[in-house]
């Protein structure tokens, strides 16, 4: 999958991810996995009209409880520790480059370090 965007700061996440899923090609990606900040209606609903199957869990205070897929899980555990990885970057988290293409640049470079493709 190719694509990514950035919102405002006050901006929740989760409403930025229609225009990303629109925009996005997901030929071949049958699972979306997300954390707690994606578990809404309209989110889930966009990826059970795309025939996609969500790995999102569920909120502590959500009316229906969520199916929970260990095998899923562990690459969810697996994508969260690599974010948490990015944001020990300063740079990154306080969003000090005021272009786009720089803030992006500054991510491909994080994340050469942490796979280990940087010096």
């Amino acid at each position: 999958m190719q694509g990514a965007c950035l919102s405002a700061a006050q901006e929740v996440d989760m409403k930025a991810f229609p225009r990303l899923f629109k925009d996005a090609n997901w030929q071949g990606i049958q699972y979306l996995v997300a954390d707690k900040g994606y578990d809404f209606a309209v989110v889930r609903n966009l990826i059970r009209a795309a025939e996609k199957t969500a790995v999102i869990p569920r909120r502590a205070n959500a009316f229906i409880p969520g199916v929970r897929d260990p095998e899923r899980y562990k690459t969810r555990s697996a994508i969260e520790r690599f974010f948490a990885r990015l944001k020990e970057n300063k740079r990154l988290v306080a969003r000090f480059d005021k272009l786009d293409i720089t803030f992006f640049s500054f991510i491909a470079l994080a994340c050469l370090k942490i796979l280990h493709l940087l010096c």
